[in-house]
């Protein structure tokens, strides 16, 4: 029996573009062939970029603001791609009026945000689910899957690394991403929460953040609003923080937007009793594995292991599906809105839903908190 879901997209711009895509590939996924997306509306105040972004997507609608969607489309879920700041009062709207929502991370500004919004969706039973899209690409998933099986014996030690460099040009102007106010933090939130949810992807929850550094490497920047001035940025290029794992293991998390040379690359690495497993989205089609015994000298080493149809969500996003043709970022889009479309009409909840992704904010709310007191701080989950 055919379901349909109606669709809206609040934020036009790339990330909400890439939840676009997403929708219009659903059912690729075997189990969700009978569920008929319908693309409703798309939301911006922009509405020349609402008009083209529905031209291209398939949407039938397009409106300035929310409060226009609720009062004249009955869309069933809404997909939210909008500033940190814009975040928690837009789901909020969303949630009052009984709608399922996917959103982009951060989950709002800070860890108090994150947590009325699990409160909030509770009460109203909607699915509420937040993308991490990184985590849906097959060679990681894959990864987590081996560490769980014990391929690598018990973790040790787990480091993620995300560097970027769009914001290495101190003429960059100004925006949303530089101010504490609209961001809550810089790269930590940016970036970091990307890394912190790849490394509870694989290891577990984070239980501590032992120390933490948010240090800001371009300290002003042309002010858009204010002709020839320069304002002042008070959030972190960049995020170090040593962290300590309820399952014992101890890791690093560093994120930079200003890593020069580096347009976008998050690698994870987690060292057990019984080997190692590496990913880097350098490489993303297929991820390193080390067992300790499973060869000797001088051939031991490192396998690389190229994920095919067995691999977590691979068979649901692949067009041609045969074991090493590559995926790419987009198919973790199509992923991820597969799961948020498999949870409404299952009426599960997404493994990123709201209440795991408060647990990254947490962790993030805790590197500013131990980057101020230069102390340890304890998560509360």
């Amino acid at each position: 029996m055919t379901r349909e879901l109606r669709i809206a997209l609040v934020g036009a711009g790339p990330a909400g573009q890439a939840h676009a895509f997403g929708y219009r590939n659903v059912q690729m996924a075997h189990d969700l062939k009978d569920v008929r997306i319908v693309l409703d509306t798309v939301v911006d105040p922009n509405l020349e970029l609402a008009e083209s972004v529905a031209a291209r997507y398939g949407f039938e609608h397009c409106v300035a603001s929310v409060d226009e969607l609720l009062a004249g489309s009955a869309v069933d879920a809404v997909s939210v791609a909008l500033p940190n700041h814009l975040g928690a009062p837009t789901l909020t709207k969303l949630i009052n009026a009984g709608k399922h929502v996917l959103a982009e991370k951060p989950l709002g500004r800070n860890a108090t945000e994150a947590q009325l919004l699990v409160d909030l969706a509770a009460k109203a039973g909607v699915v509420a689910g937040v993308g991490f899209s990184y985590r849906r690409i097959p060679a990681l998933a894959a990864a987590a899957k081996a560490v769980a099986d014990g391929a690598i014996g018990v973790p040790y030690l787990a480091n993620a690394r995300f560097y970027a460099d769009y914001a290495l040009d101190p003429e960059t102007p100004l925006n949303w991403r530089f101010l504490k106010e609209t961001a809550g933090a810089g790269t930590l939130m940016d970036m970091g929460t990307h890394a912190l949810d790849a490394l509870e992807f694989l290891v577990g929850p984070i239980s501590e953040v032992t120390s933490a550094t948010l240090h800001t490497s371009i300290p002003t920047r042309p002010d858009p609003a204010n002709e020839g001035a320069r304002g002042v940025v008070d959030t972190d290029d960049s995020a170090l923080m040593a962290l300590r794992f309820s399952g014992g293991a101890v890791g690093t998390m560093v994120a930079s937007r200003v890593a020069a040379g580096i347009p976008v690359d998050l690698s994870v690495e987690v060292f057990g009793s019984e080997g190692h497993i590496r990913f880097s989205y350098a490489d993303l089609s297929y991820y390193t594995l080390y067992q300790t015994g499973a060869n000797t000298p001088p051939t031991d080493g490192p396998r690389r292991i190229i994920p095919g149809p067995d691999a977590p969500h691979f068979a649901n996003v692949m067009p041609m599906c045969f074991r090493g043709n590559p995926t790419g970022y987009g198919e973790a889009f199509i992923a991820e809105v597969q799961d948020f479309v498999r949870a409404i009409v299952t009426g599960t909840r997404m493994d990123t839903d709201f209440e795991a992704a408060t647990r990254t904010m947490l962790a993030a709310q805790a590197a500013i908190d131990a980057n101020r007191t230069e102390r340890p701080v304890v998560l509360a989950h």
